[in-house]
This record gives C-alpha cells, sequence and structure tokens, in this order.
C-alpha cells in the first residue's frame, strides 16, 4: 500500500509521487507517517523532509509548511524546498538559499514598511488640505 504525496509551493506542484513511508519534523518532533497512519495535520519546522519511494530515500530541504494526510493522500503546502541527492550537501545547500531568502524577505518587509509609511504621511497631507 502506498500513499500519495504531493508537495505544493505557492507558485506550483512542486512533487507529486507515491511513497511508501515519510520522515519530517514538526513543532512537535520528528514523526514518520505510514499508509495506514491516522489522519494527521501537523505544522512543519525549516528541516529536512524524507520520503521512500520505490526502495529508495528522496530527501528535501523544506522552509516550514504545513502536512495534512487524509486517507491515502499526504498534502505538503511550504514556500521553498530544496531537491537532495545526499544529506550532507542537502544541509550545506539549505544553509545558504534559506539565508539568502531570509534576508531577501528581511529586504522586502522593510520596503512594504517604508512604503506603508509614505502612503500614511500622504493621505495626512491631504487630510490637512
Amino acid at each position: 500500500m502506498l500513499m500519495k504525496l504531493k508537495i505544493i509551493t505557492p507558485l506550483d506542484i512542486f512533487y507529486t509521487e507515491d511513497v511508501s513511508k515519510i520522515c519530517a519534523e514538526g513543532l512537535e518532533g520528528h514523526f514518520v507517517i505510514l499508509p495506514n497512519h491516522a489522519d494527521y495535520v501537523s505544522s512543519i519546522t525549516t528541516s529536512i523532509f524524507s520520503f521512500e519511494t520505490k526502495g529508495k530515500t528522496e530527501f528535501f530541504a523544506v522552509d516550514g509548511g504545513i502536512l495534512v494526510k487524509y486517507g491515502e493522500n499526504v498534502e505538503f503546502s511550504i514556500r521553498h524546498a530544496i531537491k537532495g541527492t545526499d544529506l550532507e550537501s542537502l544541509k550545506k545547500q539549505m544553509e545558504i538559499n534559506f539565508k539568502e531568502m531570509e534576508e531577501e524577505d528581511k529586504q522586502t518587509r522593510t520596503a512594504l514598511a517604508s512604503l506603508e509609511g509614505n502612503i500614511a504621511k500622504l493621505i495626512q497631507d491631504l487630510g490637512n488640505n
């Protein structure tokens, strides 16, 4: 018996596969989901996510998200994912890429805060005229 895994990002369906085992890290710690596991929902932390398919283990670095298992379906909604071939290189790639994304997010939030401040000032100036 297999589960249908679907990894979804804001832009597209990143990956789909029939899998026999899923290992992830949620806020409550590491956990494993097998095909007959009860329906389940978990917030996933920024971590390495793995699953078994066709006798081999696949690894992804994920930037948090929500995992929902219902019936034979497992849907994993995330912001970013990196597929890796081996654990060590994936950990290094994860540190570099997610750190860059975090810095870009920080710059975006700063720019938005500045824009909101400018809009508020313009609205105030319009009200004073």
